[in-house]
């Protein structure tokens, strides 16, 4: 087991242990950290305030800037992926961010809006830990020592070494991993770079489940969780928040749920903890971690039991009466003598479409039928078909609901069978929207709550209408952009490496292959994420990938814990400090964020340090010299048009809205982008997700074709590792970060200072542990050391951390320390609440 056993913070001296102090810096100014004497600040300190709220453009100046006295103000847009996008104003006095203020979305003032996160993004800007110039490591990865070197030494060295691996190992010896800090037109720039030398891709699934689910049931919807904009909450009847503490972990979106309440909604929370959220509902569930899937079926047994189900619907739009074939197969008009047709030309593939269509049951007619020859074919049932003996997906489906009696749903769950009752009866009750949040996808079996949930939507005939939806976080990406413009152009030759997850990784430089392709990982690029904080298995992480990789190069504006334990740490512009365009987040606008000041420091964009390292590869220029240019290049498409977005009138507007309508209300027509159009309650051919997959690993697949219940791979109470380590150790998004964000916010650290865990009272005691101790909870895999919480919301059983705490800032360990990188062979996504710990009192390392 690996700890830290010292308190460590990053400061100048740790900084500048090879290079020359800098004496005296004020807070406000850019001189801070490693950085060289700048001109003073301003005598105003930048100070946050919420009073100011600008009006549109006056129409004088192409872009939304303003000046008043020395002061300018510029629109900008905070987009840590909390996955909303609120604009925001900031005030810029001699050249200095002074103010920082809430801005108006003209056409959808729902969305004015934003949190002391976004609010205190100055003290980000302006932190004396930021990092100003390119740093070079001296000694040992996550030592700390650390030398200035100049841009061109860095990028020459850097592309020297990343050009002989090439030359030696081929394009797929380079790596890249990022995570999800930013969205913006120009995040996609490291991966045209890395497209185009053909390198691999490290990656680390994050949070698929529900993604995965939902797009079973319903197909891709124009982005990764479809459903309806936030705004159309007010028009539910009842509203289910799965597993979902949206007063915390998305502030923005709660104010959504407060207006549906004052519109008369009743919200019902199930959830294992009383969150805050719980407390706002008018009905709390709690639940056992980890099995909110035969809750949900247990609510489907019901409807079932009581006729509940709304059968017009279920066979006008569901895949419910088609057929299935003794091997899972459906059964198609092929199968009973029909040739297939050709069809219109698949734009992704350039090959004409095979229209072979399903087959149903006619009841009347006593045969198999082509789907839509009958207005009623049959939903139950089991039939011969073709020399074969066929069933209804319907009938396969209602099998496998069978197994969930109230009784055995309450016994899996920990939820009483009355109340599985009620909340089936509410289900059926419409409009009815059910918002499916992150806890309950973070385990192994996390893909079964989201689908299962997806299908008893469809049962009930809560798609298409307003208030009635069934959808995780509400984020969309908006397919604006030129594809040219970030297109990777491989010289010829080049194929493009394989996407690895990070837990494979150690196999891979073992063995030198992957899926029986040779690859020999020789550098890692990492931009846009803290993998060492945010990821399972720390230990793992650190000693058997990080490494073993002879170049690690982060680009950031902080010292993570993961530009810790790199080589090189290039400075990242903060969004404040360039121009973009956002196009992903969850106000279904594209909005135009201005560059409000000069980059502190020699920080650059990530554009620009892809561009040079390009350069120095001789790739060429990859990306134009500024942010306008790129814009100008990445707005010019089609798509863009048919929006009324360019460049221009985006500078002009600020946001211009860019899907569907206001409010943004999906499935209205009740076409679902599957393969047969409708909800399609069967999967007829299950593949594994993510990026781990590798056959020797594989699960039965025919597990996948209706949701399935299997238990938690960790954090279930019949595992004999219970009796070892009694605790499930879940964590909850803080209010205060975002993922790693935030973590050294000076301002926030006065609210939220340093990492605690939380515990119910009672289990404090039978631990011989009291509020405010000092805990090491931990497991065969790590720790983490904490300060003890003592509260009565927590259930019994379980422990419960604000997540994504910097290991510098613990007195031992990390929180993802603990965290098996293991997982399903299907779902292959990063399992954080299927975990199992102990806990004592912390007596320092023995």
């Amino acid at each position: 087991m690996h700890a830290r056993t010292e308190h460590r913070g990053l400061s100048r001296r740790s900084f500048l242990k090879s290079g020359a102090v800098v004496a005296g810096a004020a807070w406000a100014g850019c001189a801070l950290g490693c950085s060289k004497p700048e001109p003073e600040a301003p005598a105003t300190d930048p100070v946050v305030a919420d009073a100011e709220q600008p009006g549109g453009n006056d129409g004088s100046q192409q872009q939304f800037t303003k000046a008043s006295g020395t002061d300018q103000t510029f629109n900008v847009c905070c987009r840590p992926n909390c996955f909303n996008t609120c604009m925001m104003t900031a005030t810029v006095r001699e050249g200095k961010l002074v103010k920082t203020a809430p801005a108006n979305f003209d056409d959808a003032p729902e969305f004015n809006r934003i949190c002391l996160r976004g609010l205190v993004s100055n003290e980000n800007i302006y932190n004396p830990e930021r990092v100003l110039y390119p740093m070079r490591q001296t000694g040992e990865r996550g030592s700390d020592n650390w030398e200035k070197v100049s841009w061109d030494e860095a990028i020459a060295d850097i592309a020297e070494k990343m050009s002989g691996y090439i030359a030696e190992f081929g394009g797929s010896s380079i790596f890249k991993a990022s995570g999800s800090s930013v969205y913006h037109a120009t995040s996609g720039t490291p991966g045209k770079w890395l497209g185009t030398i053909g390198g691999s891709t490290m990656g680390g699934p994050l949070d698929n489940g529900n993604m995965y689910g939902l797009m079973r049931v319903y197909g891709y919807g124009g982005h990764p969780w479809p459903g309806n904009d936030p705004r159309d909450y007010v028009n539910a009847k009842n509203l289910f928040l799965w597993s979902n503490n949206l007063t915390d972990a998305q502030v923005h979106d709660w104010h959504f749920v407060a207006d549906a309440i004052e519109a008369g909604a009743n919200v019902i929370c199930i959830d294992p903890i009383f969150t805050q959220m719980a407390a706002k509902s008018h009905k709390w569930v709690p639940i056992r971690p980890g099995a909110d899937m035969p809750l949900i079926m247990g609510m489907m047994n019901v409807m079932v039991e009581e006729g509940l189900v709304d059968t017009d619907f279920v066979r006008e739009h569901t895949s419910a009466p088609f057929l299935v074939k003794e091997d899972g197969t459906l059964v198609r008009m092929s199968d009973l003598g029909v040739e297939p047709t050709e069809g219109p030309v698949n734009p992704l593939t350039g090959q004409p479409t095979v229209v072979n269509p399903y087959a149903v049951y006619d009841e009347a007619a006593g045969e198999a039928v082509e789907l839509g020859a009958i207005a009623s074919p049959a939903l139950e049932g089991s039939f011969e078909v073709a020399g074969g003996t066929v069933r209804t997906v319907y009938s396969v489906l209602l099998d496998e609901i069978a197994k969930f009696t109230p009784a055995e749903a309450s016994k899996l769950c920990d939820v009483d069978e009355d109340t599985i009752r009620e909340l089936a009866r509410l289900a059926c009750d419409g409009p009815v929207t059910h918002r499916i949040g992150w806890g309950s996808q973070a385990y192994d079996n996390g893909i079964a709550p989201s689908s299962s949930c997806a299908i008893m939507a469809a049962l009930a005939g809560q798609l298409g209408k307003p208030g009635a939806n069934c959808s995780s976080a509400p984020w969309l990406i908006i397919g604006v952009g030129n594809p040219a413009v970030l297109a990777a152009a491989p010289a010829e030759g080049v194929t493009a490496g394989p996407t690895i997850a990070y837990w494979n990784m150690p196999a891979v430089f073992e063995t030198g292959e992957y899926l029986g392709a040779p690859v020999t990982p020789k550098a890692l690029l990492i931009h846009s994420g803290n993998p060492m904080c945010t990821w399972c298995d720390t230990n793992l992480m650190r000693d058997q990938v990080f490494a073993n990789f002879e170049l690690i190069v982060t680009l950031d504006y902080m010292m993570t814990d993961t530009a810790r334990y790199s080589d090189y740490v290039l400075p990242a512009a903060h969004w404040f400090e360039y121009e973009d365009a956002v196009t992903m987040g969850n106000t279904y606008h594209v909005i135009h964020s201005e560059k409000a000041i000069e980059p502190c420091g020699e920080a650059l964009p990530d554009m620009e340090i892809m561009r040079r390292l390009g350069v120095a590869m001789g790739l060429g220029d990859l990306f134009p010299a500024d942010g306008e240019a790129f814009l100008r290049e990445y707005l010019d498409s089609d798509a863009a048009k048919a929006l009324g977005i360019t460049y221009d009138e985006l500078c002009k507007k600020r946001a211009i809205h860019g899907f569907g309508g206001q409010p943004f209300m999906q499935w209205q027509d009740l076409q679902f982008t599957t393969g047969s159009g409708r909800a399609e309650l069967y999967l007829e051919n299950p593949t594994p997700y993510g990026v781990n997959f590798q056959a020797s690993k594989a699960a039965d697949l025919s597990r996948e074709h209706v949701p399935t219940w299997f238990e938690p791979r960790e954090a279930w109470p019949t595992n004999p590792l219970a009796e070892k380590y009694p605790f499930v150790l879940m964590s909850e998004r803080p209010r205060f970060r975002v993922h790693g964000q935030w973590a050294y916010n000076r301002i926030l650290r006065e609210l939220d200072p340093e990492p605690t865990v939380k515990i119910n009272p009672a289990d404090a005691k039978a631990q011989g542990l009291s509020d405010g101790d000092i805990v090491e909870c931990y497991n065969d895999h790590g720790h983490a050391v904490a300060k003890l919480v003592c509260n009565e919301a927590i259930r019994p059983g379980t422990m419960v951390y604000p997540k994504s705490w910097q290991s510098d800032q613990h007195i031992a360990g990390g929180w993802s320390e603990p965290l098996s990188c293991e997982t399903d062979p299907v779902l292959c996504n990063q399992s954080f609440m299927d975990c199992l710990v102990a806990v004592r009192k912390w007596e320092g390392e023995k």
